[in-house]
C-alpha cells in the first residue's frame, strides 16, 4: 500500500487507481426497505424484533426480526412473483434499490463486464423443504410444483437479479454462512483485479423462515438460547478507484480469509486480523471502528474478546452491535459494512479513518476485511458531473 492510504486526511483522489472502492450501496432489512432506514436504525440503535405472523406456525423463538412491510408481489409486481421464494424477492428489492431511483430510472452505469457476486448461507430452506415435502407427501414422489424448481437452485437469486438488470458480467454465488458476504466481497475483488470485470454488485442475502428457525434451533449448542433470527439483503456497487464513476465512500484495503481447524475461534480470528491488517498497511492501533458478527454462539463469543484483546476499547463501541438486527446469517457481514458507513456518514471525523470487519461462522469459517473510510466530498477523480453529496440511492454520503 502506498503511504497515502495512511493518512488520515486520505481522499478518493489520493488512492492508487487499481484500489477498490465502494460506490454505493442499498440495504433492505429489519429496519426498513431502504438504506436510509438502515443508516437511521443503526445510528439510533433501535431494536427490530417483533412476534412473528402466526402463519409462519409455531416456532423455536417468540420474537424473529424480519424485514418491515416486506410483500413480494406488491414490490416487485405480480409476473413472475407468484412462486418466487423469499431470498430472491429479498435480493431483487436491494438491487432495485442500488440500481434505480424512486421512479425505476438507472442512476448507475453498467456495461457488459459488469457482475453479480451474492453471499447466501444453503438457499431458500422454505422452498427446498416444501418441495420435499410435496415428494414425501402427495400420491407419487414425482407430484410436486415443478415450477418451484429453478428457485431452489443455489444460484438462483444471483441469477435473477442479473437478469433483472441486463447484468451480463461473471455471475457466482458463494455460501460460507455469516462470512459469506467477505467471501463475495473478496471474490469481487479477484476477479477485478484479474480484469474479468469492470464492476460488480456484490453483497449477501438471508431470508427467515420457519424451516430456517428449526434448522438454527437443532444446531443450539445445549445450554444456549434458541437464536433470534433476522433477514435481509445488502448490496453494493464497487469498482475500481481510478476508473469508478461515483464518489468512494470507502476503500477496501484488504479482505483475508482463513478456516479453524483448531477449534480455536479466538485464535483464529487473531491470525485473521493480524494478517488483513498487515496486507493494509496500517496497526491495530489505527482501527477506529471494528464491527464484530455478534453471532450467538461461542465462536461469536470467541471472536469479541481476540477483538478486545487485539484493538482500542473505544473502536469496539463506536457502531452499534448487530444483536439489534438479530442473526442474520449470510447477510451478516455485508450489513456489518454497511453499518460502518451508517455511522460514518454522520460523523466527519470518520474520514480517512480505519474500519475492521469481522466474521465467524460455525463451521470454521473465518473472514475480516479492512476499510478505509472516506468523505467523498473531499477531492475526487471521478465524474464532475455527479453530485459528490450523494450515493446512488440520494442519500447524503
Amino acid at each position: 500500500m502506498t503511504s497515502s492510504l495512511k493518512s488520515p486526511a486520505a481522499t478518493p483522489a489520493d488512492l492508487p487507481p487499481e484500489t477498490l472502492v465502494i460506490t454505493g450501496w442499498s440495504a433492505v432489512s429489519p429496519h426498513g426497505l431502504t438504506d436510509r432506514a438502515f443508516a437511521a436504525g443503526v445510528r439510533s440503535g433501535a431494536k427490530t424484533s417483533v412476534r412473528p405472523d402466526e402463519s409462519y406456525g409455531p416456532l423455536p423463538s417468540p420474537e424473529v426480526c424480519l424485514v418491515p412491510g416486506f410483500d413480494i408481489k406488491g414490490l416487485l409486481g405480480p409476473v413472475g412473483t407468484a412462486k418466487m421464494d423469499r431470498l430472491t424477492a429479498l435480493a431483487l428489492v436491494a438491487s432495485d434499490g442500488l440500481l434505480q431511483d424512486a421512479e425505476g430510472n438507472r442512476v448507475v452505469e453498467t456495461d457488459g463486464r459488469t457482475g453479480v457476486v451474492l453471499g447466501i448461507s444453503m438457499g431458500s430452506l422454505e422452498n427446498v423443504t416444501n418441495f420435499l415435502k410435496q415428494s414425501y407427501t402427495n400420491a407419487l414422489p414425482f407430484h410436486v410444483d415443478a415450477g418451484r424448481i429453478p428457485f431452489g437452485s443455489l444460484n438462483h437469486a444471483a441469477g435473477a437479479t442479473a437478469i433483472r438488470h441486463g447484468l451480463t458480467g461473471p455471475n457466482t454465488t458463494v455460501a460460507g454462512g455469516r462470512v459469506s458476504g467477505l467471501l463475495a466481497l473478496n471474490y469481487a475483488r479477484r476477479l477485478m483485479g484479474q480484469g474479468r470485470a469492470t464492476k460488480y454488485l456484490v453483497g449477501s442475502a438471508e431470508e427467515f423462515s420457519a424451516a430456517h428457525a428449526w434448522i438454527e434451533h437443532t444446531a443450539v449448542l445445549p445450554g444456549d438460547p434458541s437464536p433470534l433470527l433476522g433477514e435481509g439483503c445488502g448490496l453494493f456497487v464497487v469498482e475500481h478507484a481510478g476508473t469508478a464513476q461515483r464518489p468512494a465512500l470507502a476503500a477496501v484495503l484488504a479482505v483475508e480469509t482463513r478456516v479453524d481447524i483448531d477449534d480455536d475461534p479466538g485464535a483464529a480470528v487473531t491470525a485473521c486480523v493480524h494478517r488483513a491488517l498487515a496486507k493494509a498497511g496500517v496497526t491495530a492501533d489505527e482501527v477506529w471502528a471494528a464491527v464484530p458478527s455478534a453471532a450467538p454462539t461461542a465462536a461469536g463469543r470467541a471472536e469479541h474478546e481476540a477483538l478486545t484483546a487485539l484493538l482500542p476499547a473505544e473502536a469496539l463501541t463506536r457502531v452499534p452491535s448487530m444483536e439489534l438486527l438479530g442473526d442474520t446469517s449470510a447477510a451478516a457481514a455485508t450489513f456489518q459494512i454497511q453499518a460502518v458507513l451508517s455511522v460514518a456518514e454522520g460523523e466527519p471525523a470518520a474520514a480517512g479513518r480505519i474500519a475492521l470487519i469481522t466474521a465467524v461462522d460455525r463451521d470454521g469459517a473465518v473472514g475480516c476485511a479492512v476499510l478505509r473510510l472516506l468523505d467523498p466530498s473531499l477531492g475526487t477523480n471521478l465524474d464532475p458531473d455527479l453530485d459528490p453529496k450523494l450515493d446512488p440511492n440520494g442519500a447524503t454520503a
